[in-house]
């Protein structure tokens, strides 16, 4: 599923470290917002932590599909799979 612009943009900027609050002061948004948002985008991804919202990050910006079910299988190791695709 397809995350809208704001929602990538939420998710992008917890790629980067930031606390909810720290997203919501640097969006402009309400803190109250920024979790609703992040939520969604939990729930479109599927995804339960912050450590696979992470790992949607990576494999975004890498260009590899995000595959939780592997990512759970195999780690760090999905990079190295993937090397040869990147």
């Amino acid at each position: 599923m397809r995350l809208t612009r704001a929602e990538r943009e939420i998710a992008l900027a917890f790629c980067r470290g930031l606390s909810d609050k720290e997203v919501a002061d640097r969006l402009f948004r309400s803190y109250h917002t920024v979790r609703t948002e992040k939520r969604a985008i939990y729930r479109k991804l599927g995804i339960s932590k912050d450590t696979e919202l992470l790992w949607w990050c990576i494999c975004k910006r890498l260009g590899i599909e995000f595959n939780l079910q592997s990512i759970r299988t195999k780690g760090i190791n999905i990079l190295h799979d993937s090397a040869g695709d990147i």
